[in-house]
């Protein structure tokens, strides 16, 4: 089964194999991983700009040891609930978190799961306004602003896409989800806007329930959201846990 237009990738290089055997059964268990925090996470944190290509856009030391503390945490699950496939987002900070994971796998001899780029899995595209802190876009796009508050999942950033844009293309993740016979136990490393979107589609949340979890605070760098898959859908285990992550 192939996930998404990308790559498989690994430590010692790309490749587009997967040694589990068809049919042994369905996804039961999703994670959901925010990779750890990154130079942009502070930029904005600190209302500084940050000029940088998106995609290459790296893992602070905190992020790595956070990213590391995630990898920890899953080689002390017990083996069947250990993931057996990783899809993971094309950008710099989240293949970082995943081979931080992967090295505490490793260290803990644990069997790795296969790994994929998966294209779709991208962040929210913020076109002209990505990187901006929220004080050039108050002081430059005042305009923006207004129609962001009036449809604040519809609306598109000048060349970006909408968080409606994001759940369509998760879409075709979460379907490839309910086809796959290979794998058990899915490790997705991805962004705030992936994981918050992906609790939509899962647990068929409405817009404004969406609304609300953002309001109350999106997914932390490094924390952990996890589903059982039940007979009526998948059940959130838990959300944004962080209890595992470095304070410092």
């Amino acid at each position: 089964m192939t996930f998404g237009d990308g790559n498989a990738w690994g430590q010692g290089g790309f490749e587009t194999t997967c040694a589990h055997s068809e049919n042994s059964g369905s996804v039961d268990l999703l994670y959901a991983v925010r990779h750890g925090q990154s130079t942009a996470n502070v930029a904005f944190a600190t209302d500084t700009a940050i000029d940088s290509d998106d995609m290459a856009i790296g893992l602070t030391d905190l992020g790595e040891r956070q990213a590391i503390a995630v990898g920890r945490w899953f080689a002390s699950l017990d083996s069947d609930q250990v993931p057996d496939l990783v899809l993971c987002s094309p950008y710099l900070r989240a293949a970082q978190t995943w081979q931080l994971i992967e090295q505490e796998l490793r260290a803990a001899e644990r069997e790795l799961p296969c790994h994929h780029i998966d294209q779709r899995l991208y962040d929210r595209h913020r076109g002209k306004l990505s990187h901006m802190p929220p004080s050039t876009v108050r002081e430059r796009f005042p305009e923006e602003l207004v129609q962001e508050a009036a449809d604040p999942l519809g609306y598109r950033p000048p060349d970006g896409e909408s968080f409606r844009d994001v759940a369509d293309r998760l879409r075709g993740v979460v379907a490839d989800l309910e086809t796959d016979q290979r794998h058990h136990r899915v490790l997705i490393v991805a962004h705030d806007a992936i994981v918050l979107f992906l609790r939509q589609l899962l647990e068929n949340l409405t817009d404004t329930a969406v609304l609300a979890l953002a309001e109350a605070g999106l997914a932390g760098n490094g924390s952990i959201t996890s589903w059982q898959r039940t007979a009526n859908g998948y059940h959130l285990l838990a959300y944004d846990q962080r209890t595992h992550l470095p304070q410092h």
